[in-house]
Parts: structure tokens; sequence; C-alpha cells
């Protein structure tokens, strides 16, 4: 008689790795936001994989303008959704991708980037 085995191979899915660390923010403590949404936007700038986040509704708009952005700049839009992260973790996790492209682009992508960016309005004041 056949002897016949199935076994299920045991891989750990290291979050750092498998998915976009923006992912993250959604169960940071809004005490922490200030520091975690650096450090998670580091690991995306590391992994060449930074996002701007918006926060929309239920389904995200496009703009045609978006992917011109995206692929000038090597920064991906990403909408959170009805369901985003506290103002605050994506305000802080956006401000260090705003520093991004302000060492690699000067001031060049500030009038093409989306005026729904969580944050900009405030980080562009203190930029200035």
């Amino acid at each position: 008689m056949p002897l016949l085995a199935f076994s299920q191979g045991n891989q750990a899915a290291d979050v750092r790795t498998s998915s976009p660390a923006h992912t993250q923010l959604l169960f940071v403590p809004s005490a922490d936001c200030a520091r975690q949404g650096v450090r998670l936007a580091e690991d995306d700038l590391a992994r060449g994989a930074p996002v701007l986040l918006l926060q929309g509704g239920i389904s995200p708009v496009v703009y045609p303008s978006d992917s011109a952005f995206e692929q000038r700049f090597g920064v991906q839009y990403f909408d959170e959704g009805c369901s985003a992260p506290s103002k605050e973790c994506m305000m802080a996790y956006n401000a260090r991708i705003f520093r991004y492209l302000q060492r690699n682009y000067a001031k060049a992508w500030w009038k093409d980037m989306r005026k729904d960016v969580i944050g900009f309005k405030e980080w562009k004041k203190s930029a200035k």
C-alpha cells in the first residue's frame, strides 16, 4: 500500500521585506508617529519604493498627470482610502519623502505634485 504524505512549507514572511513599509503605519500608535513614520519612509526609500500618501474615499482618484510625476521623480502615489492611518503618521512619513525629493530635485517637483498629498502644505511652510 503506497504511503502519501502532504506538507506545507513554513515560510516566515518578514513584513519589512514582503510588503511596503508604509502599510505598517496603520498599526503605529499615535504617540509614536513622528519616529515610526520617518523610519518606515526610510525603509521604503532604502528598498527603492518611496510613496506619497494620499487619503481619499472609497474609490481612489487617479489623474492623467500622476504617472508622469511618478516616472520623473521615482515616487509613487498611494491612496490610503477611507481607512487610513492617523494624519500625523501619514504626515511624518510624507515629510521624510519630501526631504528626499527636495535633496534630489530641489523645488522642481513642487508644482507637479498633487495638491492633495497629506502634509505638503505644512511641510512647505517650514521648508522655505
